[in-house]
């Protein structure tokens, strides 16, 4: 109830209180993020000092070896290879699931044909279909781009046919009572009411694809973050084990940011 009161206040404020307020939530947001990863850090060092989970380095140890480790030769190279295959895979799939998730979206008969094989084809994991992409891509460069335009494909797909699928029929009808045509119904209804939808998939998509390069890299891949990390544990390394996590990590949150803040400029109406 408070936060109700706290938005009714701040939506009939005057604008630099409105700004002033919104900075204010986002300081606090970012204060609050901050603290909870500072706590998990803090968990994982009194964790490791008091000789639980010996194995494990503790967060001391891990940063004491991040700046020779990042320093070694190949490790930002890792960064751009495993980043190229993740936005080339990314890049196709949006390419291909937008236009296809509106024609199925707005068509009875294409809903009806095609959607049924998606449905079939789209709960089979991205990793299984390694086996027969290895046998159909003459390299392992295209084998791992292929496996995260897989990842990729569907969370985007999903998204825009949900977001057509909620479109509210009384804006439909009003725009056909008003004699608009098929082009304005486009880009004045189905495109604003499919837009949040959308980049919630393409935020989705993103993280997925760099879960799934990494995984293929391990497999069948002699560089990027995830060769980097599989390395470190054919050496043995559990420094670099950790260090490579954490820098995955980072890389797939990067890019869930710049799809949201992306998404936030495109669909301004949805900020709150």
């Amino acid at each position: 109830m408070s936060a109700q009161v706290e938005s009714a206040a701040i939506a009939t404020a005057p604008q630099a209180v409105k700004s002033k307020a919104r900075r204010m939530s986002l300081n606090s947001t970012i204060l609050q993020q901050a603290t909870g990863i500072l706590l998990f850090f803090a968990i994982w060092q009194l964790v490791r000092t008091l000789g639980y989970l010996a194995l494990l380095p503790s967060p001391a140890e891990v940063a004491a070896a991040i700046p020779s480790f990042i320093q070694q030769e190949g490790y930002w190279m890792s960064w751009v290879s495993s980043a190229r295959r993740v936005f080339l895979g990314f890049g196709i799939a949006a390419a291909l699931a937008v236009p296809l998730g509106i024609w199925i979206g707005t068509s009875v008969r294409a809903r009806q044909s095609v959607f049924p094989i998606l449905e079939i084809v789209r709960p089979i994991p991205p990793v299984a279909w390694l086996p027969l992409a290895i046998l159909f891509w003459p390299s392992s460069e295209m084998t791992m781009v292929y496996l995260t335009f897989i990842g990729a494909f569907f969370p985007i797909f999903i998204n825009v046919l949900a977001g057509i699928d909620n479109v509210d029929i009384r804006y439909i009808q009003a725009a056909r009572s008003l004699g608009a045509g098929r082009a304005a119904m486009f880009w004045k209804i189905l495109v604003p009411a499919t837009l949040p939808s959308l980049f919630t998939g393409l935020t989705i998509a993103i993280a997925i694809t760099w879960e799934v390069v990494i995984a293929a890299e391990m497999a069948s891949g002699s560089d990027g973050l995830g060769y980097l990390t599989w390395n470190s544990y054919m050496s043995q390394s559990m420094v670099g084990i950790i260090i490579g996590m954490i820098s995955i990590g980072i890389a797939g949150l990067l890019s869930s940011v710049a799809m949201s803040l992306i998404g936030r400029t495109a669909a301004p109406w949805t900020r709150r």
